[in-house]
């Protein structure tokens, strides 16, 4: 589902001063420097609130000596398109995979401004604030700011979440098999449980782990047949716990080891309801 990312090596001083610097407007680019001690406090007041986490205790800040959208405008103008552009390629390639770390699913393809550059300009090229993800998780989390703790999606610079089991997945078969993913709320701890689901929802995370789980279910049909001709519902049972370990050894809080663990709890399944996941050619 979801995985941490290392913090971004990159210092916010000289990074916010380089793009002051590379603004052609003098007297804009003074006003920059002339912001930067608020700018610099506001940092502080962030690495404080992540450690807790408590970014909803933020709260805004009017700018002093230039508009927001001066400050906003640092992030496309210079950090994107200007001179620090090889800054935001570092952060954005920063990834295990390539993949999202806010669905663990996509390819990254993009940044995000954990906290909105709209609401809080101040952490607009904030590498901290910065997060490599895909283009559907960005359009998806829009301009979310936290109001309270459980409103706090997971951030991959301050939460590890790895030795929790997040995901649980639930199967249902009739003529078909239907697959859907929930937060495994009373595995976790309260705290997570909240912030879990704010972040399974606000991304619409469901709806692509079953979609995924459809085309996993069809791709591995014949090897459960094989194995279920071979040994009975003991050895695809078997089967299904050895794939459960293998896939959540390397990816924990994945929608395929929450799947495999389904399947193999399901004594359904492992007794011939198998044979309801779509034939290739169905579902092509």
């Amino acid at each position: 589902m979801i995985y941490s990312l290392a913090i971004p090596g990159y210092s916010f001083q000289p990074l916010y001063q380089g793009c002051a610097r590379r603004t052609a407007n003098l007297e804009l680019r003074a006003a920059l420097a002339a912001e930067w001690p608020r700018v610099s406090d506001r940092a502080e007041q962030y690495e404080v609130a992540a450690a807790i986490p408590a970014f909803y205790a933020l709260g805004t800040q009017p700018c002093v000596n230039v508009t927001g959208a001066e400050l906003a405008d640092l992030y496309d103008r210079v950090l994107v398109r200007g001179g620090e552009r090889h800054v935001y390629d570092a952060i954005r390639m920063g990834v295990r995979y390539g993949r999202c770390p806010y669905c663990g699913q996509r390819s990254v393809g993009t940044i995000d401004h954990y906290l909105p550059q709209s609401t809080f300009p101040e952490f607009s090229v904030l590498p901290i604030n910065l997060v490599p993800c895909c283009s559907d998780c960005n359009h998806e989390k829009r301009e979310h700011s936290p109001s309270a703790n459980f409103d706090q999606l997971f951030h991959p610079y301050f939460d590890d979440w790895s030795d929790l089991e997040i995901l649980k997945a639930e199967i249902e078969i009739s003529s078909s098999i239907d697959v859907t993913f929930r937060i495994y709320a009373e595995a976790l701890p309260p705290e997570i449980s909240i912030r879990a689901s704010t972040h399974f929802t606000q991304l619409k995370l469901g709806a692509l782990y079953a979609q995924q789980a459809g085309v996993e279910l069809v791709q591995r049909r014949e090897v459960f047949r094989n194995t279920f001709e071979t040994g009975g519902a003991e050895a695809l049972e078997s089967e299904l716990r050895r794939e459960y370990a293998s896939r959540r050894r390397v990816f924990p809080n994945a929608w395929e080891p929450a799947l495999y663990l389904a399947l193999s709890e399901n004594e359904q399944f492992c007794n011939g309801g198998w044979e309801a996941i779509d034939e290739p050619e169905n579902f092509l």
